[in-house]
């Protein structure tokens, strides 16, 4: 009886010292199959592999580096922790329940030296003949490129370097990735502000006559043009006004509004531009100016029914500018021309100042000039008062024609004297 005693226990024993030793069944090394190995011979396929070069195939090249020279280190000692039974129950559960696996994560540390090795093993690619174009067709910019600047993605490197997949060798196939460079982020930032430009039709409404002209997309798209001279800080967007002109022609505007709706179209693309803004562009009959740009290569139109200056440079509407016209005497229509400027004017009539000053017509009724000139002022205890206030926009003077502060000069820097002037009611 004690002889099949000590047999029984020493069975048990081996039984269990054998279990302790060999792994459990449905065990991996990350996706290595390791069930029923003996523990040491575990933990000499981990030495070995971590000793061993791998195959890396990056960008169609491979390269055979060890994990030292990538400065990666494997902890055996952590990893075989993995493998460590923590008492019978556990014994048992692992032996006798092996449907559920159990996957021990090699444990690789990976050095601080670790990417600055891999890009000098694995330097990638520089950015090649970067360059944009306007695309007319399209409306928005074309970003171009030879051969975009890459470099090796290290996330994939790390996750394969730890993954032992089997006992033999496989070359290790890492991804490039491209790299988003500032220019190519700044051409999408203006190509989705361009679209908005062009991603709806535009509507103008006439509205004395219950007139509507709409401009499609294609039409919208044939009449824009963008450029830009400082990496996209900013765009200038351009309108061709003499395709604009005759687009509208065609679609029945009459040709003494045209110019004027040239502008409003342009101004109206540009805030689309900015701000994403879609509104219809509302005109009345009296809106714009009277001529076309063709009284002169650079001239000033002056609206009385509107209070409206209008500025024509190169045969196109160049800017407009709120007025203030004769109210007891009124500003005399017909053409004239710039007779001089003077940088600040004076009126002995009303004994104010009138700063840019330009004279255009002589009045032998009131014996005094007319001329165009900012808002006139009086100096009263050392202080600027304007006469009336600011009353642009209002038939207010004695005949001259007043631009605000800040215009005033604006029209004045773009005259000269013999510049022709025409004033229509």
């Amino acid at each position: 009886m004690r002889v099949f005693l000590i047999t029984v226990w020493i069975s048990i024993f081996l039984l269990f010292s054998g279990l302790f030793v060999l792994v459990p069944p449905n065990t991996y090394l990350s996706q290595v199959d390791i069930s029923y190995w003996p523990k040491p011979l575990v933990k000499l396929f981990l030495d070995k592999s971590s000793r061993e070069a791998v195959d890396i195939a990056v960008d169609g090249i491979t390269s055979r580096i060890k994990y030292s020279d990538l400065d990666i280190t494997l902890n055996t000692k952590e990893t075989m922790n993995g493998l460590r039974i923590v008492d019978l129950s556990d014994l048992l559960n692992r032996w006798l329940s092996p449907a559920s696996a159990t996957v021990i994560q090699p444990v690789f540390v990976f050095g601080q030296d670790f990417e600055n090795r891999v890009t000098i093993l694995f330097p990638g690619k520089t950015l090649k003949n970067e360059r944009v174009e306007y695309n007319k067709e399209t409306g928005v910019f074309d970003y171009m490129v030879d051969e975009r600047k890459s470099r090796i993605d290290l996330v994939d490197l790390q996750a394969k370097l730890m993954t032992f997949r089997d006992t033999k060798k496989k070359t290790i196939a890492v991804e490039m990735i491209n790299e988003s460079n500032g220019l190519e982020k700044m051409v999408g930032g203006a190509n989705r502000k361009l679209s908005k430009v062009t991603g709806k039709p535009l509507e103008l409404l006439i509205k004395e006559r219950g007139q509507k002209i709409i401009l499609d997309v294609k039409e919208i798209l044939g009449l824009i043009s963008a450029e830009t001279q400082d990496r996209f800080n900013s765009i200038n967007l351009n309108i061709d006004k003499d395709k604009a002109k005759k687009l509208l022609a065609d679609k029945g505007l009459d040709k003494s509004m045209a110019g004027w709706t040239t502008k409003m179209i342009e101004e109206n693309l540009k805030l689309r531009y900015q701000s994403g803004t879609t509104n219809s562009v509302v005109l009345g009959i009296d809106n714009g100016p009277n001529t076309g740009g063709e009284v002169a290569d650079r001239y000033l139109e002056v609206d009385l029914s509107q209070q409206r200056m209008f500025l024509f440079e190169g045969g196109n509407l160049s800017k407009s500018y709120k007025v203030s016209t004769g109210l007891n005497y009124p500003t005399p229509v017909g053409n004239y021309k710039i007779k001089n400027k003077l940088e600040m004017g004076f009126s002995n009539i009303f004994n104010v100042w009138m700063p840019w000053w330009m004279a255009f017509d002589y009045r032998e009724d009131i014996g005094a000039y007319l001329g165009i000139h900012e808002l006139p002022y009086k100096f009263v205890d050392g202080q600027k008062i304007y006469r009336f206030g600011n009353y642009i926009g209002n038939k207010k003077t004695g005949g001259c024609i007043a631009l605000s502060p800040g215009e005033s000069k604006e029209v004045y820097d773009k005259a000269f004297p013999g510049m022709d002037l025409v004033i229509f009611q």
